[in-house]
């Protein structure tokens, strides 16, 4: 355990939010400001024992939303340094909620969120999200593997089509399954 590790979760999830919030208001013309956040991000990085190949590899999962929104940003007036900023901005903010992620545990967080007297409803759904994302991938590898077993060789465009209509497949899926969990909590007395 480093010291990051064992550091609170209000003081990580304070200090995070404020970072974040404070790169938000950051003005477009000066928003690569936010880079000099960057070399403690670094150094916090480093303080915690976290393999940069593994929050590269969880960075370059976020990337292509942070491309595509900064991309957007391109046909505005002096699109540019708007999208540039705004990529600095974002990306910083994606690295330190990987940092938080990595270095606190969703329980903690939550518990801490209480505290702060978030919304009840707001607290419930990330719980349930957190405790029914490894259904979620369970059920995703089962339908990859089972598109395996029937596939013996195909065409790039048959693999990517194949792979829309899993996703789409897991989407009806993963509501079906949330509407019987539903039905479930109501059945014992849940709202």
């Amino acid at each position: 355990m480093s010291p990051v590790h064992r550091a609170s979760a209000a003081l990580k999830l304070g200090l995070s939010l404020t970072l974040i919030l404070g790169l938000a208001a950051l003005p477009a013309e000066y928003s690569l400001w936010g880079l000099w956040a960057l070399p403690p991000l670094l150094l916090v990085a480093m303080l915690s024992r976290l393999g940069f190949k593994a929050l590269l590899s969880r960075f370059a999962l976020g990337a292509p939303i942070l491309l595509g929104v900064a991309s957007l940003s391109l046909l505005q007036p002096h699109g540019l340094a708007t999208s540039l900023g705004l990529l600095a901005k974002s990306a910083i903010s994606l690295f330190t909620l990987q940092l938080l992620a990595s270095t606190t545990p969703l329980s903690e967080l939550l518990r801490t969120v209480r505290r702060w007297h978030f919304p009840q409803v707001l607290c419930e759904t990330i719980a349930l999200l957190a405790r029914y994302s490894g259904l979620l991938v369970d059920e995703a590898r089962r339908m990859r593997r089972a598109r395996s077993g029937r596939t013996l060789r195909a065409s790039r465009v048959r693999v990517w089509l194949a792979l829309g209509n899993s996703i789409g497949l897991l989407f009806v899926r993963t509501v079906s399954r949330a509407e019987r969990v539903q039905v479930a909590m109501r059945s014992r007395g849940g709202v």
